[in-house]
């Protein structure tokens, strides 16, 4: 009973944090290259992709107990420097997509409330999660766990209405099968996995890490990729083409196809759930990578300050939490709204694919701590290989040249960051 609840409870964070409004809106942007059947290829390809990552995320994270995120096992791999880096760009992605769930549910909330009362509620939403992790972790995580089923059975009953209901008009666009789609489509599918790895950080046993995790995890892959096709099937068989820029909201559209208030206020209901549980998870594991950073004098000591009789990470928390508000109204730019899908795609592909290597350079140490999984590198070395490929495909794109920008300004600013910290008088003798 207790490991069937404690799967029950990883796969609640795993789940929780990949399903985000965010993701129903990158969901769409992978339409014109994936369509029908491919749609759910796509969505295949990236899960088995996610699969192998998560289990070479399970064996790293068994060797380094109780280390935060993936500072420790890219440190032992990469070296110290390179892995701040890395750590930085992650922490500053989960800000991003934070911030953009935050856009987003703006945009939900002003359908059924005035703008400045829309303002209002979302930042009393994100204080509201704020003071729940300041009050203790295990209140959210029970929390999570509601949230999350809540979440998918809500997803789940929105798109089987609005498979019911038939389409007003046929889709104008063909039906993709290229390979070249199938290409460009997993990057971005990639996205709505985006997340899973953070239920490792909340593995209370060593034990867990041999089946209880993997399980969870594999459970959690599985459950997303099938929700998201159930979501994505449903939303091709009502929109075409013509329509897919326009779905910035795709669980609102379809809640208008059915034409019921009751399914306006669920697809709202989703959707305020889906951002409670993304910045949930995200605000925990994010604060717990910058607290464990001050911890080792990477970053000032402020971070990691801890208060209150929980010894919650109270400044860390905050900086996230303001991070994420700040960056809200920016995902309002149009100019950036149209790069987003290819930042996000880019900045997994990376960060998981140093995974991947990180991997296999630690599993040919004659050290043997940690707990094997039931991979080899004939299988992390192509997938390795395959997320390089669509990560530079998707960055090498025409029209990607915002992104390109981005990413170079971020490459700049995290590796002035790093040297700036590294500096002989932050480091204790």
């Amino acid at each position: 009973m207790k490991n069937a609840f404690d799967i029950l409870r990883l796969c609640a964070i795993a789940v929780g944090m990949a399903i985000t409004i965010s993701c129903n809106t990158v969901l769409v942007s992978l339409f014109p290259f994936a369509q029908g059947p491919s749609l759910w290829l796509a969505l295949g390809f990236a899960g088995l992709c996610m699969a192998v990552i998560m289990l070479c995320f399970t064996e790293l994270a068994s060797r380094f107990p109780g280390a935060i995120g993936i500072r420790a096992f890219t440190k032992a791999a990469f070296g110290n420097r390179f892995s701040l880096a890395i750590t930085l760009f992650y922490v500053v992605m989960m800000m991003m997509v934070g911030g953009l769930e935050g856009y987003l549910c703006f945009l939900m909330l002003q359908q059924v409330l005035s703008s400045q009362l829309a303002v209002i509620v979302l930042v009393g939403l994100i204080l509201a999660v704020l003071v729940v992790n300041l009050r203790g972790y295990e209140l959210s995580l029970n929390l999570q766990i509601v949230i999350t089923v809540a979440v998918v059975a809500m997803m789940a009953l929105l798109a089987s209405m609005a498979l019911a209901v038939p389409a007003l008009k046929p889709p104008l666009s063909p039906i993709s099968h290229s390979a070249e789609g199938l290409f460009a489509a997993v990057p971005r599918a990639l996205f709505l996995f985006v997340g899973i790895e953070w239920a490792i950080m909340h593995v209370s046993r060593h034990d867990a890490f041999r089946r209880t995790l993997p399980i969870a995890l594999m459970i959690s892959v599985a459950t997303i990729a099938l929700l998201y096709g159930l979501f994505g099937s449903a939303l091709q068989h009502h929109f075409n083409a013509a329509d897919w820029g326009k779905l910035a909201l795709p669980h609102l559209e379809l809640a208008r196809i059915i034409g019921s208030p009751v399914a306006l206020w669920l697809a709202t209901v989703i959707g305020v759930l889906a951002v409670l549980s993304s910045f949930n998870v995200g605000l925990s594991g994010a604060a717990r990578i910058l607290y464990s950073l001050a911890r080792e004098r990477e970053i000032p000591a402020w971070f990691a300050q801890l208060h209150g009789p929980r010894l919650s990470p109270r400044n860390a928390m905050l900086f996230i939490s303001i991070g994420v508000l700040s960056m809200a109204p920016l995902m309002a730019m149009p100019v950036l709204n149209t790069s987003l899908s290819r930042l996000f795609s880019v900045h997994l592909v990376a960060v998981y694919a140093l995974i991947l290597l990180a991997w296999t350079k630690i599993r040919r140490q004659p050290d043997k701590r940690g707990i094997r999984q039931p991979l080899h590198p004939l299988v992390v070395w192509p997938t390795a290989l395959f997320l390089a490929a669509i990560g530079i495909g998707v960055i090498a794109e025409p029209e990607a040249q915002l992104a390109r920008l981005i990413l170079l300004g971020e490459f700049l600013t995290i590796g002035m960051v790093c040297v700036y910290l590294r500096r002989p008088t932050l480091i204790k003798a």
